[in-house]
């Protein structure tokens, strides 16, 4: 399995693919969900429990899945492909930024904790950047990662360059593990790193 997630998302099928799954080497399966709204309330549990640095709101959580309904991923597992034992296990948190969005990270004016709505592009709209804005996903995080660039498709995100903050050394040591680079030759806890990846044929940035 290819290690760079921008990789990942470039070798994923074109169109998205529903509920994506996979057996993990310890035993059952997993799979890839886009989060409802209902959802949100559980994943803002998940994230308050795992994360143990300053995050956002549930308020602004819902705003942003309400927005754009791929910023939001559940990972669920069970023992088998019945699924009756189905629970969650963890979830992505996706920033479609456009080029405003883009140029405001870059330039360390992005608020991650209260996103600018006005920043995020809406459902099917190609971004000009995806920023990587929560990751609770142990153990199984490189397969599950395949499994939402499949649920994502490179239609829409194939080529589109990626960026992440890390708030601890855990996520720090995944993002240099999934190829990221610093953005900006600042390195460490709270720098922005991005991954560069090129433009996919017939494929441009939206507006």
């Amino acid at each position: 399995m290819q290690k760079k997630l921008g990789d990942l998302l470039d070798l994923a099928p074109d169109r998205a693919k529903e509920e994506p799954w996979s057996s993990v080497p310890d035993g059952g399966i997993i799979w890839v969900k886009r989060a409802r709204a209902e959802d949100m309330p559980l994943l803002y549990d998940l994230g308050t429990r795992e994360l143990r640095t300053e995050h956002t709101t549930l308020e602004t959580i819902q705003r942003v899945q309400a927005h754009n309904n791929d910023s939001f991923w559940c990972v669920y597992r069970a023992t088998d492909n019945t699924r009756t034992d189905a629970h969650l296990y963890g979830f992505y948190g996706l920033l479609p930024l456009n080029p405003a969005g883009l140029e405001r990270l870059e330039a360390g004016q992005f608020d991650g904790l209260d996103p600018d709505m006005r920043l995020v592009v809406t459902t099917g709209v190609r971004p000009a950047a995806l920023y990587v804005w929560v990751v609770v996903v142990r153990k199984v995080s490189r397969i599950a990662t395949w499994l939402l660039a499949n649920a994502l498709g490179a239609e829409t995100y194939g080529g589109v360059p990626i960026f992440a903050t890390a708030g601890t050394m855990g996520g720090l040591n995944t993002i240099r593990g999934y190829g990221f680079n610093s953005a900006n030759g600042e390195d460490g806890l709270g720098k922005l790193y991005r991954i560069d990846r090129p433009q996919a044929a017939g494929k441009s940035s939206a507006a």
